[in-house]
């Protein structure tokens, strides 16, 4: 009987053992995955980039399609220093974490607002640039004259689903109605604005100036002073803290030296904003 009952003391403990080194195991494969895909990136010479319809950091060409803008000519340029070719993936702003906590993409470079709920889902970069938001709405619209008009029963405000803009509308404008859009196309809440299904339109400052511009019907209404300013930035998966350093590292380089801001000369700056470095003599007397 003793021998039975020690038997099975010793199984147990065996099986415990076993289960903790398993768990051990499990574990360093999981990190090992999460911070060495710097390592399979370069092995493999390719990178999946992981982007989001939003000129004129990313667009794509309607007559050639071939992909475009500063964010895209820039990360080209980040991942031809190291002899990496990037590969494109679409994704949309209520998919693209998941695509970076699946495995699908190893980042994604959507100009996307630094909240604090996605920074639990996600690791940002440090911030590239600080985006404002506008509002379009029609062009003879007299109940809206400030922001806080936006907040009553009735009002219809459209916003990109999984948008930050999103969020900002649900907090500040409660008493509103929500239109969601799940759409890449920056453009369509204000185009819900032209075609009378929405009263107001809420994204980028950027957007909203172009929108407006070619839409006699609409009107910027903060064309002069964009509103909620945030910092923007890149996304990796959770814990993938290698790639996340050479991010930062490769951004840090292009912001610094002015090559970022060469790449964008092209582009009308409106609603977006730099963080000005201001640099003095090392070790000074």
């Amino acid at each position: 009987m003793k021998t039975l009952e020690f038997a099975l003391r010793r199984g147990v403990q065996r099986s415990l053992v076993g289960l903790v080194l398993l768990g051990t195991l499990l574990a360093a494969s999981w990190n090992a995955s999460a911070e060495g895909s710097l390592d399979r990136i370069l092995h493999d010479k390719k990178v999946r980039v992981g982007w989001i319809a939003s000129p004129p950091q990313m667009m794509k060409d309607p007559a050639s399609g071939k992909l475009e803008g500063y964010y895209v000519e820039a990360i080209r340029e980040i991942f031809k220093e190291i002899d990496v070719e990037p590969e494109f993936i679409e994704t949309n702003f209520a998919s693209f974490v998941a695509a970076l906590q699946s495995d699908q993409i190893d980042l994604c470079i959507a100009s996307t607002f630094v909240t604090i709920k996605r920074a639990a889902v996600v690791d940002f970069t440090r911030p590239i640039l600080y985006l404002a938001y506008s509002a379009v709405v029609r062009k003879n619209e007299k109940r809206f004259a400030k922001l806080e008009d936006f907040n009553r029963a009735g009002i219809k405000i459209a916003v990109l689903l999984g948008g930050s803009s999103q969020d900002y509308v649900r907090k500040n404008f409660p008493k509103a109605e929500i239109v969601a859009l799940n759409t890449t196309n920056q453009t369509a809440p204000f185009i819900e604005v032209a075609s009378g299904r929405v009263d107001v339109g809420i994204n980028d400052a950027w957007s909203a100036k172009r929108f407006a511009a070619n839409q006699p019907s609409v009107r910027d209404m903060f064309a002069t002073s964009p509103y909620n300013v945030q910092p923007t930035a890149w996304t990796v998966r959770k814990g993938n803290y290698e790639l996340l350093n050479f991010l930062n590292a490769a951004i840090e380089t292009l912001l610094v030296s002015g090559r970022f801001e060469q790449l964008a000369t092209s582009y009308d700056p409106s609603g977006r904003y730099k963080e000005v470095v201001t640099l003095a003599p090392f070790a000074a007397k």
